[in-house]
């Protein structure tokens, strides 16, 4: 593991994919909506932009969360000719609700996608709570993808010498604190917060959030970032809020596997000001992913580690695949 403190500074592309695919309407971003049928006639939303031959990234959304890509985030990369797969986890938007998922689970439903797409060799790509689950589809797909980027990522739920909740802001307090009481309250919860989320003004939401955000993610949200945030949640959240709730319960078990057996070249970006994952989470996974190199960076929080800087992160792990 090498770790550093920065201020920010040939994959092989997909090839044409095999099979049909069904096109949805057009969305906002500029991407078309695609639907993936998988085993057991579940259904997995997806979206593709950026040139049709650049490196295949695949991009893991946070909580709550969806397919629809956000130019705020993935400008940077776009312009450096990568392509950017995203989809929306189990529950949410159009993807078939998937009741006791796993982390693992979804890493399977991801690869099921690649193969659709047919894509060789790509990279993935985690903010949050799609942290866990670009790892785990490093393990799912370990012949296909050549390295990981974390930013913000959560560890484990019951990591060994972590307080997973030190450092947090209060809603994430009572939402993980939610975890320990049983689906009854889990639901209620999660509930609770999509209600406030959901076609919420990005200012009022700043303000509701007012203890899991620094300055720097706070004037993120009342910016250029918080429209495209509001149009990725509520079509996240449009069909209700399994998706949500699906993803607190699948980051509080067990993952279903074991990220310490990752061999392809990790990198690793967190804000030392995060209140939502705070940077112990970072510090710990830096600690235990053999392949990886940290980034910590004093000025930053959760959002605006993420926010315009996804092009040179990922060039930063390309390089290292090379």
């Amino acid at each position: 593991m090498e770790a550093d403190s920065t201020s920010r500074y040939e994959e092989g592309g997909p090839v044409p994919a095999a099979g049909s695919r069904a096109a949805g309407d057009e969305r906002p971003q500029g991407a078309a909506m695609e639907s993936l049928h998988l085993e057991g006639g579940r259904v997995l939303e997806f979206a593709v932009r950026g040139p049709e031959r650049g490196p295949a990234v695949l991009f893991h959304h946070g909580m709550p969360g969806s397919a629809v890509p956000m130019d705020s985030v993935f400008a940077s990369a776009i312009e450096r000719g990568y392509r950017l797969v995203t989809y929306s986890r189990a529950g949410y938007g159009a993807s078939t609700p998937l009741p006791g998922r796993t982390v693992a689970d979804t890493a399977e439903d991801c690869r099921a996608l690649m193969d659709h797409l047919g894509v060789h060799r790509y990279l993935v790509a985690g903010w949050s709570a799609g942290g866990p689950h670009a790892l785990a589809t490093a393990v799912a797909d370990s012949p296909r993808v050549s390295g990981v980027l974390l930013i913000a990522s959560f560890a484990p739920h019951d990591a060994e010498g972590l307080e997973f909740v030190n450092g947090m802001g209060m809603q994430n307090h009572v939402l993980f604190g939610a975890a320990s009481r049983g689906e009854q309250k889990e639901r209620a919860i999660v509930s609770q917060m999509a209600a406030v989320v959901r076609d919420g003004d990005p200012s009022d939401l700043a303000a509701g959030m007012a203890s899991l955000l620094p300055h720097v993610d706070a004037a993120e949200l009342t910016g250029v970032y918080g429209a495209d945030n509001a149009t990725h949640m509520n079509h996240g959240l449009a069909a209700g809020d399994d998706g949500w709730l699906e993803d607190l319960q699948a980051l509080t078990a067990p993952w279903g596997f074991d990220p310490r057996g990752i061999t392809v070249p990790v990198e690793l970006w967190h804000g030392a000001l995060d209140r939502m994952v705070p940077v112990a989470h970072g510090q710990w996974l830096a600690a235990h992913l053999p392949t990886s190199r940290a980034h910590v960076e004093s000025g930053h929080g959760h959002i605006s580690i993420g926010v315009g800087g996804l092009g040179e992160q990922l060039d930063r792990l390309r390089y290292r695949t090379s």
